[in-house]
């Protein structure tokens, strides 16, 4: 199929009624205007449905006939999508201006990269600004230490996706971290653009994230299973740099494993974890008798 747009934008929809007229907005105000917008509904129980309803013959509306979750939903938007890159976008976020598509664009240009990075702000909290380097956006860099996994900031070639078979883990937590390691030790040419593209609205209450649960515990496991499985499959020259996220990663797990069990105890939200900020580890560094 050739391509018909430049840029699909998915959005994923859940619950989200109180944002997701602003996502949508940020996207139709866009002064680039070869893309498409996807929104992918998951089968709210609240008025979110009915609130993207309202742009029925703007936009494309994807309903799923059950809760699916994350991952599901934003396979179900690309393999849907016709554009040429992928652009994803939560709910209950927005792109970051009005020009942000156009700025994508500009990166890319006549080449064709597998992946772009950028950076996004942050909304509430410290509202600290996240960029794209040219340091941290290598490959190496990425694998090693990807500070938040987070999917909206960067960009993807539906065509790479496709031919690699490159999905989201489904019904399962921390499936950004699994889909991001996995595509990068798979593609070609990479590169950054250092601005951001979105806004994340942090601290919603009654978000994945805020919500502690022992599947969250469990799931860290799964993940760790599914990144031996993406070190098997990584060129030579990459391995190092996943083995190496993996030693960091194992590492932290008790310590978010008690934060979340404690809020479980204490019915609490969970605690907000300190962004990674890992050095390069082998498999020297571990402490310890096996």
């Amino acid at each position: 199929m050739e391509n018909k747009c430049r840029f699909s934008v998915i959005i994923s929809a859940y619950n989200v009624e109180p944002y997701i007229e602003r996502a949508i907005n940020s996207v139709l105000n866009q002064n680039f205007k070869d893309y498409e917008l996807i929104v992918v509904e998951d089968k709210s129980t609240d008025n979110t449905l009915e609130k993207i309803m309202k742009y029925d013959g703007k936009i494309r509306i994807i309903k799923n006939p059950e809760n699916k979750g994350l991952g599901a939903v934003r396979n179900v938007g690309i393999e849907n999508a016709v554009g040429e890159y992928i652009v994803h976008l939560d709910g209950d976020d927005t792109l970051y201006n009005d020009t942000t598509l156009t700025d994508i664009d500009k990166v890319i240009g006549n080449k064709k990269p597998d992946i772009i990075f950028f950076g996004f702000q942050e909304i509430n909290g410290n509202n600290r600004l996240r960029v794209a380097t040219k340091e941290n956006s290598t490959k190496e860099a990425r694998l090693m230490c990807d500070a938040t996994f987070s999917i909206p900031s960067k960009c993807w070639r539906r065509e790479f996706l496709l031919e690699k078979n490159i999905k989201f883990k489904e019904d399962v937590y921390y499936e950004d971290m699994i889909y991001s390691m996995k595509a990068i030790t798979l593609a070609g040419e990479t590169t950054y653009g250092d601005f951001p593209i979105f806004n994340y609205y942090k601290n919603r209450g009654g978000s994945i994230m805020t919500t502690p649960s022992i599947r969250r515990c469990t799931d860290m496991y799964k993940m760790l299973a599914y990144l031996m499985e993406i070190y098997d499959e990584a060129p030579e020259n990459l391995k190092p740099y996943v083995l190496s996220f993996i030693i960091n990663e194992t590492e932290s797990i008790p310590f978010k494993l008690k934060g979340i069990l404690n809020a479980i105890k204490n019915k609490e939200n969970s605690p907000i974890f300190p962004k990674r900020e890992y050095k390069y580890r082998d498999i020297n560094d571990i402490k310890g008798n096996c």
